[in-house]
């Protein structure tokens, strides 16, 4: 565990680190999209992680959540950039199987993660999604829709979606 107050979040977070460690290497094979750059920047300095003690997303202002009329949504981890060495009896969970297992699941959802990659999830499974075409962040509710048509935007960065993590309810 690691306290960390970094450019990445607005708060002082607890976060766990357990993907291996990668380099711009395995994330240039992602496509681009604006705002990258900061997308590498985290992901060089944590490939993904959870929150120790809970984290909570508040959309941008200009972002409605419909989900029963919380202002936020309860983050549970950034997944991992998948790595060779990713394997074996205690493979994580990666971006690429999220994908895989969204798409086995909801088929709807097949065109959709052609220009969306899953990177984060919330304490429910429900993932986090940037838009390479945009670079905005979508988050798709499974419990209100498996259409990917009502994927909701929360935030137009990443780094936007970043600094709207804090440690604590309102």
């Amino acid at each position: 565990m690691t306290k960390n107050k970094n450019d990445f979040f607005a708060d002082k977070i607890t976060f766990n680190y357990p993907g291996e460690v990668i380099g711009e290497e395995e994330i240039d094979e992602i496509d681009d999209f604006p705002g990258k750059e900061d997308f590498i920047n985290f992901y060089i300095t944590h490939n993904g992680g959870d929150f120790t003690y809970g984290a909570w997303f508040f959309p941008e202002d200009c972002y409605k959540v419909s989900r029963s009329g919380d202002p936020y949504i309860t983050l549970g981890v950034f997944l991992p950039i998948p790595t060779e060495h990713n394997t074996g009896e205690f493979k994580e969970v990666t971006m690429e199987d999220i994908k895989d297992s969204i798409v086995e699941k909801y088929s709807d959802f097949e065109d959709f993660v052609l220009f969306h990659i899953p990177f984060a999830l919330d304490v429910t499974d429900n993932p986090f999604w940037i838009d390479i075409q945009s670079g905005e962040i979508k988050y798709t509710d499974f419990e209100e829709s498996h259409n990917p048509d009502d994927a909701i935007t929360v935030a137009s960065s990443f780094k936007e979606f970043c600094k709207r993590i804090e440690n604590r309810k309102i």
